[in-house]
C-alpha cells in the first residue's frame, strides 16, 4: 500500500508539473554575417524571454502573460536592460559558442569585445567579432536555443550573409544546422595550412621546449631519430582524431599535463643517464602534444579530401619547424661535446647543461602551475 502511494503521489506531482513543461514553444533567430578575408561580425537576434529562462535574467514574461486588467503584460524594458547589462559577459559566451564559424578546417575564434545590448524591437542583439583564416569556405552553424537548453522545442534561425562578395540568405532548423559560403582553393589552402603549423610550433614555446629537452638528453644521432619518429606519430595521430572531433579531451586537462611533460623529461635526463625507456615516455607525451596542436584547428562537417589535405598541410608545417630546431640545435650540441673535451671544459658544459636543463624544467612547472585550475 505504501508503495501504492509514493506511486499516487508522484503521478499526481507530474500531472501537475506538465502543463508548464509540455508547453510547445517555438522561436526565432536572425544572424546576419558580414565580412571580407579574415575578419568576420555576426550580429544575432533572439527573443529576450527565451534568452532569460534560459540564462536566468530578470523581466521573464510567459508566452501567455497579461496584466491584472486582461490587458497584454506591460514589458519592464528598463527591467530587462539593467538584467542584461549585469549579464552581458554570460550572453555573449553563450552566443559565442553557439555560433561557431569556420573557414575550411580552421574554426574562427570569438574576440573579447562582444556587444550585447537590448533592441527596440525587444529583442537581445549580440555583436560578435570572430577573427578567421583569410581564406577558404566560411561555415556558419547555429546551435542557438537548440531543444536540449530545455526552453523551446523548436527553433528556426534566419542566416543572411554578405562574405567575399556573395549574398545571400538560408533558413535553418534542428535538422540543417549550417550553411556554407564562399569557395574553396586546394592548391591555394596548402601553403596556408603549412605556414599555420609552422608558426604554431614556432610560436608554441612549450612545444619548443619539451623538444629541446629531449635534444638535450640525446647523445647520439640515432638517439634523435628515433624520439622524433615517436613524437611525430604520436602527435600525428591525435592531431587528426581530435581536429576532426572523434577525440576530445578538455583543455584544463591537456595544457597542464603538457607542460608537466617539459618538466618530467628535463628532470629525466638529470637523473637517469640511460636512455632506454625513453620512447614510449616520448610516444606518450607525443599524444597529449598532439592535442595541443589540434586546438588550432576546428574540422565542421564529414570529412573530405580537402579536409585531410588540410590536416596533412598542418602537419607539415609543424615537422618542417621541428627538423628546423633539431638541424640547428643538435649539431650545435655535438660540436660543443667534442671539442669542450679538456677537463675544466667538459666540466663547464656539463654544468650549463645542467643549468639549462633545470630552466627547461623550471618553466614547465611553472606553466603546469599555472594552467591547473585546481592549483591556481
Amino acid at each position: 500500500m505504501r508503495l501504492l502511494a509514493i506511486l499516487a503521489s508522484l503521478v499526481a506531482l507530474l500531472g501537475v508539473a506538465a502543463p508548464a513543461q509540455a508547453h510547445v514553444r517555438a522561436t526565432s533567430v536572425a544572424v546576419d554575417v558580414r565580412g571580407q578575408g579574415d575578419g568576420v561580425v555576426a550580429v544575432v537576434d533572439v527573443e529576450y524571454d527565451v534568452l532569460a529562462r534560459l540564462l536566468n535574467l530578470d523581466g521573464v514574461l510567459g508566452p501567455d502573460a497579461v496584466s491584472v486588467d486582461g490587458a497584454p503584460a506591460e514589458v519592464p524594458t528598463e527591467l530587462r536592460r539593467r538584467s542584461l547589462d549585469a549579464h552581458a559577459s554570460e550572453v555573449a559566451a553563450y552566443a559565442g559558442e553557439r555560433l561557431r564559424l569556420s573557414r575550411g578546417a580552421i574554426g574562427c575564434t570569438a574576440e573579447d569585445d562582444a556587444r550585447v545590448e537590448l533592441a527596440d524591437s525587444g529583442a537581445v542583439q549580440v555583436a560578435l567579432a570572430y577573427s578567421c583564416a583569410a581564406s577558404g569556405a566560411l561555415t556558419v552553424r547555429s546551435d542557438i536555443f537548440r531543444v536540449s537548453d530545455g526552453v523551446v522545442d523548436d527553433t528556426t534561425t534566419m542566416v543572411a550573409y554578405d562574405v567575399d562578395g556573395r549574398r545571400g540568405s538560408t533558413l535553418l532548423d534542428s535538422a540543417h544546422t549550417s550553411v556554407t559560403v564562399g569557395h574553396t582553393d586546394l592548391l591555394n589552402d596548402i601553403p596556408r595550412f603549412v605556414r599555420l603549423g609552422a608558426e604554431h610550433l614556432l610560436f608554441g614555446l612549450d612545444h619548443v621546449l619539451f623538444l629541446l629537452a629531449l635534444l638535450l638528453g640525446a647523445k647520439r644521432l640515432r638517439d634523435v631519430v628515433e624520439v622524433a619518429t615517436a613524437f611525430t606519430i604520436a602527435h600525428s595521430v591525435t592531431l587528426v582524431l581530435a581536429a576532426l572531433g572523434w577525440v576530445s579531451v578538455p583543455g584544463w586537462i591537456v595544457e597542464p599535463l603538457i607542460a608537466l611533460s617539459i618538466a618530467f623529461v628535463a628532470v629525466d635526463n638529470l637523473l637517469s643517464p640511460r636512455t632506454s625507456h625513453r620512447l614510449p615516455v616520448v610516444f606518450g607525451f607525443g599524444l597529449l602534444h598532439g592535442l595541443g596542436f589540434a586546438g588550432a584547428l576546428s574540422v565542421d562537417g564529414p570529412l573530405s579530401a580537402s579536409t585531410l589535405a588540410d590536416l596533412l598541410s598542418f602537419n607539415v608545417g609543424i615537422e618542417l619547424v621541428q627538423l628546423a630546431i633539431i638541424a640547428l640545435a643538435f649539431p650545435g650540441l655535438l660540436f660543443l661535446r667534442r671539442a669542450m673535451t679538456r677537463p675544466v671544459a667538459a666540466r663547464a658544459l656539463t654544468l650549463g647543461t645542467a643549468a639549462a636543463t633545470v630552466a627547461v624544467a623550471g618553466a614547465g612547472l611553472v606553466w603546469f602551475v599555472e594552467r591547473s585550475s585546481f592549483l591556481a
